[in-house]
């Protein structure tokens, strides 16, 4: 086994691009629900859940920083693999928002953006896992 010197971060790939804006996202929207629990459970499309009870709100603030970071770091150390499977996976998330948002009579352009959200999951994470096999094979 040979030692080959690692490759070049690909900052010239989508898949990367797509992650970072993630990442970004999710620390940004923790950010905004921490900050007015309320403005953004209505953005998110919940009007009044966080009237009711700010915490859930909070809730998810806490869980998409973690998502945030969590995608940071994968894609900082160049785990391409696993920062596409994880994508991939949370797939389940903006489906399930939109189940949420729609069962609670959120708006119909609201449902849309949570189903858009998904399908850049699934383009990112088909993606990743591209640049994965393309690193793995050193091009």
């Amino acid at each position: 086994m040979t030692n080959s010197p690692p490759l070049p971060f690909p900052w010239r790939s989508l898949a990367v691009w797509l992650a970072a804006l993630i990442a970004a996202m999710m620390v940004f929207n923790a950010w905004q629900a921490f900050a007015d629990p309320a403005a953004f459970a209505t953005r998110f499309g919940l009007t009044g859940a966080a009237d009711a009870d700010p915490g859930f709100v909070r809730v998810y603030a806490a869980r998409a920083l973690f998502l945030g970071v969590v995608t940071a770091v994968l894609l900082g150390l160049r785990q391409f693999r696993a920062l596409g499977w994880f994508a991939g996976v949370a797939v389940v998330m903006p489906v399930a928002d939109a189940l949420l948002v729609s069962t609670a009579g959120g708006s119909g352009s609201i449902v849309i953006r949570h189903v858009i959200i998904g399908v850049y999951l699934v383009v990112t994470a088909a993606l990743l896992l591209r640049l994965a096999g393309q690193q793995e094979r050193g091009a």
